[in-house]
C-alpha cells in the first residue's frame, strides 16, 4: 500500500473509531436515563448503509462522509411530538439528565484514550534504555551536567524505565517552568542528582519537538541501515535499497545514523562515493544529494528513512496499566490545555495547530508502524476530540453546556435569539479554527512550516 493509501486508510479507521465512540457516548446514556433516540448516525450525506433492530425505536445509520456523525432524539424544539412520546422527549427530561446526556460523547472519548493507552502498557511498547547518547553543547542539558552514558533513573523521584516514560511529565514541568531533580547514573556508575530548571528554556520550543531535545539530549543514534528509501529521491535513484548499511561517505567512516545525517546534510548538491553493505557484500555507488533550504542555510538530503531503533520494551501487567494509563492521560489532557491557552495568548505558535491534512498523514504513519504507535495516536486525538468538543462554543457539547449552566443559574433557558446569535457566532469561530489548520497544513504539504 502506498503512504497515500496508508494515510487515507489510517484517517478512515480512526474517524470511524472516535466518531462512533463519541456518539455512542451520548446514544447509551441518553438511553439510560430515558431519552428515546430516534436515529444514531455514524457520517454525514447520503445514507449508504441503515438497519433497525426489533422493538426499538432507534434507526442505525452510515452515512457517505464519514466525518462526524450525529444522535437524533426526539425534542419538541426540533419536531412536532404525539403525545403518547412526550415521556422521552429530550428538551422535557431535567437540567441534570440533558445535561448528562451532552457531557457523555467528550466522557466516552476520555474513556476510550484510557482503553487505549491501557491496552499499550498491556501489550508493551518497544522502547530505547533512558540512556543519553549525545548532549548539545551550550543546552540546558550541559549546562546542569549531563554526560555521555548517563543512564537516566528517575525524575523527582519517579522511577525512569525508558526514554519515552517521563516525557509528559517533563514536558508538563517545562510549560510550568519548574525546577525538576533527575537522578542519573554514569558511564562508570556513579550516582549523581542532576538539577534542571526549565525558567531557562526558550518557551516558544515546547510543543514543537521533544521535549529531551529542547532540554539538549539525545538517545543514542541507531545504525546506519537504510529502511525506506523515497521514491525517486538521490538513494533511490543512485541503486541503494532497504537493509543496506551505510560503511563510508568519501572515504570517512559512518559509525551511526547520526554521522550519515551529518555528513549528507553538510554536503549539498555535491556527488558522494558511498561504501555500503548489502548482504555481506562490500559494494560502492556514487550519489548526489539534493538540495533543501531551511533558515537561509543549504542542506543535502539523500531521501531515506532511519531504522527503527528499540533496544527494550515498556511492560506493564492489568492492573498496574490502569493507573499509569490514568497519569498518562490527565498529563496529556493538560499538555494539550495548556498548549491551546498559550496558543490564544501568543506564547506558542498557532503553527502547532493541525486540521485534516497533517492528522491523515500522521494516522497513515502510525497505522504503518503498527498497533502500538497507532493506538496512542488514536489516544491523543480522541482526547483532542473531547476536549474541542468541550470548550464554549455554541454547537459544540461544550456551548450546549454553557446554555445548561446559564439556565440553572436564572431558573430557564437562554432566549431563543441568545442561541440563534450563539450559534453564528460558534460557526464563525469554528471556521476561523479550521481556516487556520487547514493553511497549516498546505504550508507544512509546501515545506514552508
Amino acid at each position: 500500500m502506498s503512504g497515500f493509501g496508508y494515510s487515507l486508510f489510517g484517517f478512515l479507521v480512526a474517524i470511524a473509531i472516535l466518531v462512533t465512540i463519541h456518539e455512542f457516548g451520548h446514544f447509551w446514556v441518553a438511553r439510560k436515563l430515558g431519552v428515546t433516540v430516534t436515529k444514531f448516525s455514524v457520517g454525514f450525506g447520503k445514507t449508504i448503509l441503515s438497519w433497525r433492530r426489533k422493538n426499538d425505536p432507534t434507526e442505525y445509520v452510515i452515512g457517505l462522509i464519514p466525518l462526524g456523525g450525529y444522535v437524533k432524539m426526539v425534542d419538541e424544539r426540533v419536531e412536532e411530538v404525539p403525545e403518547s412520546e412526550l415521556d422521552g422527549a429530550f428538551n422535557r427530561k431535567p437540567l441534570w439528565v440533558r445535561t448528562a446526556v451532552v457531557f457523555a460523547g467528550p466522557a466516552f472519548n476520555f474513556l476510550f484514550a484510557i482503553f487505549a493507552i491501557w491496552m499499550v502498557f498491556l501489550i508493551g511498547a518497544p522502547d530505547l534504555k533512558p540512556i543519553v547518547g549525545d548532549v548539545q553543547s551550550d543546552s540546558l542539558a550541559e549546562r546542569a551536567g549531563f554526560e555521555s552514558g548517563d543512564t537516566l533513573v528517575g525524575v523527582d523521584g519517579r522511577d525512569v524505565l525508558t526514554w519515552s516514560d517521563q516525557q509528559f511529565y517533563l514536558m508538563h514541568q517545562a510549560m510550568k517552568s519548574k525546577t525538576v531533580d533527575v537522578a542519573v547514573e554514569g558511564s562508570s556508575g556513579e550516582a549523581r542528582q542532576i538539577e534542571l530548571d526549565f525558567a531557562q528554556i526558550d518557551q516558544s520550543l515546547i510543543g514543537q519537538r521533544p521535549i529531551t531535545s529542547v532540554i539538549g539530549i539525545w538517545p543514542p543514534s541507531p545504525p546506519a541501515i537504510l529502511t525506506r528509501l523515497v521514491p525517486g529521491a538521490p538513494a533511490d535513484t543512485a541503486g541503494l535499497k532497504s537493509d543496506d548499511e551505510i560503511l563510508r561517505i568519501n572515504g570517512e567512516l559512518i559509525g551511526d545514523w547520526s554521522e550519515l545525517v551529518n555528513t549528507v546534510s553538510s554536503l549539498p548538491g555535491e556527488t558522494l562515493a558511498i561504501d555500503f553493505l548489502r548482504s555481506g557484500v562490500e559494494r560502492q555507488v556514487e550519489m548526489t544529494t539534493s538540495i533543501v533550504e531551511a533558515d537561509g542555510k543549504k542542506y543535502g538530503q539523500m531521501g531515506a528513512y532511519h531504522p527503527a531503533f528499540e533496544n527494550t520494551v515498556y511492560q506493564l501487567g492489568p492492573l498496574a496499566a490502569i493507573p499509569a494509563s490514568l497519569d498518562y492521560n490527565w498529563r496529556m489532557t493538560v499538555i494539550t490545555l495548556r498548549s491551546l491557552w498559550r496558543m490564544l495568548t501568543a506564547r506558542m505558535s498557532s503553527e502547532n495547530l493541525s486540521g485534516p491534512i497533517t492528522i491523515a498523514r500522521m494516522a497513515g504513519d502510525t497505522a504503518e508502524s503498527g498497533l502500538i504507535d497507532f493506538l496512542k495516536f488514536l489516544a491523543i486525538i480522541s482526547i483532542s476530540l473531547g476536549l474541542l468538543n468541550l470548550l464554549p462554543i455554541p454547537v459544540l457539547d461544550g456551548g450546549h453546556l454553557l446554555y445548561f449552566l446559564i439556565e440553572a443559574i436564572k431558573g430557564s433557558p437562554p432566549s431563543e435569539t441568545l442561541m440563534i446569535r450563539g450559534q453564528q457566532l460558534g460557526i464563525g469561530l469554528l471556521i476561523l479554527l479550521m481556516s487556520v489548520a487547514f493553511y497549516n497544513d498546505i504550508m507544512r504539504l509546501l515545506g514552508v512550516i
